[in-house]
């Protein structure tokens, strides 16, 4: 098996998984936003303040206690709100709270993110499973012409 070849299956194949990390990052994010799994919890919102981002950005994170629950634990969620205010947000997989969208751009948002890195995850599995048929190739059949 050339080496390049080797190189191509492995890059594709990488390629691969992180396409298909990007469509259920982008599968569970949604299914937060349009609480589909149905936990949402109101948030009363006790303090909010600007936070740095990349490249000199900057963006609102708004934090407060959550409400109707027996355990007192705070909620942070990356909001454009005020103090007082209360919203519904739900909890992602992986521990951060998101504010639930009700209106019709977001939910469609929502609903067809995830196609995109799932166009891409097929696109590198394809080109995986070619360039691993194209090294399992045996050489004779070059010098059979």
């Amino acid at each position: 098996m050339p080496k390049g070849r080797v190189r191509a299956v492995v890059g594709y194949a990488a390629l691969t998984l992180l396409c298909a990390t990007a469509t259920a990052w982008c599968v569970f994010s949604g299914i937060a936003k349009l609480n589909l799994s149905g936990n949402a919890v109101e948030v009363r919102l006790a303090e909010c303040h600007q936070e740095e981002g990349g490249k000199g950005g900057s963006y609102t994170v708004c934090s407060g206690p959550v409400q109707n629950t027996a355990n007192a634990r705070t909620a942070k969620v990356s909001y454009k709100g005020h103090e007082g205010e209360t919203i519904r947000a739900a909890r992602t997989p992986w521990g951060s709270y998101d504010v639930v969208d009700t209106d019709f751009v977001s939910r469609g948002i929502a609903i067809l993110l995830p196609v995109l890195p799932l166009f891409g995850t097929v696109g590198a599995g394809a080109l995986t499973v070619r360039e691993f048929r194209r090294a399992r190739q045996p050489a004779a059949s070059d010098g059979a012409s």
